[in-house]
């Protein structure tokens, strides 16, 4: 599934909730090369794309949701998106030699904080993260999705690709709209 078929399902469900999905314009072209540039890694292609499209939502718009989790996310803009990854990487020396609760999945890279994740979605004041992941370990794939969740830290794999999670989150979101839009 691409970024503009999930999109359409989202609205679907948002419209038949009486609910607005309110996207940013796309980020230009340049904006993203600048950002590349910055961070030192080419963003993902499907990540990319969806950022060409829609650069993020608007505060507290859900537009993402975990496979597995009630949990919905708002997705960034790419200037948030940079700020969120900076605030780990100035984070991460406090947290040199913390050990997760339970073992990494093997797919992740170890430590509190690598180059190659970039944030394109969050909960809660950035409490959870879905990151795209550029700097897999070994047995892990460029660009699969990984998640932070705070207290207690840990770092979990999510989907193989934007693509994958895509199909899992409009999945969840037709499954359970009420929780996706905050209906309770």
């Amino acid at each position: 599934m691409n970024f503009p078929q999930y999109l359409d399902r989202v609205r679907t469900v948002c419209n038949a909730h009486g609910h607005a999905l309110n996207l940013n314009p796309g980020a230009a072209e340049s904006a993203l090369e600048a950002v590349e540039a910055e961070i030192g890694l080419a963003i993902a292609a499907d990540a990319r794309q969806a950022w060409l499209l829609a650069n993020g939502a608007e505060r507290d718009a859900p537009v993402f949701m975990r496979p597995g989790y009630l949990t919905a996310y708002d997705y960034l803009p790419l200037e948030k998106a940079v700020a969120g990854r900076a605030r780990m990487a100035d984070r991460a020396p406090r947290y040199a030699g913390y050990e997760e609760p339970e073992p990494r999945d093997a797919r992740i890279r170890g430590g509190w904080f690598q180059p190659g994740w970039l944030p394109f979605a969050s909960f809660g004041g950035a409490t959870l993260l879905l990151m795209v992941d550029h700097s897999p370990s070994e047995s892990g794939t460029p660009g699969q999705i990984i998640a932070f969740t705070h207290d207690p830290d840990q770092i979990t794999w999510v989907a193989p690709s934007f693509e994958a999670l895509l199909t899992g989150s409009i999945a969840e979101i037709e499954a359970d709209p009420e929780e996706f839009l905050g209906e309770y």
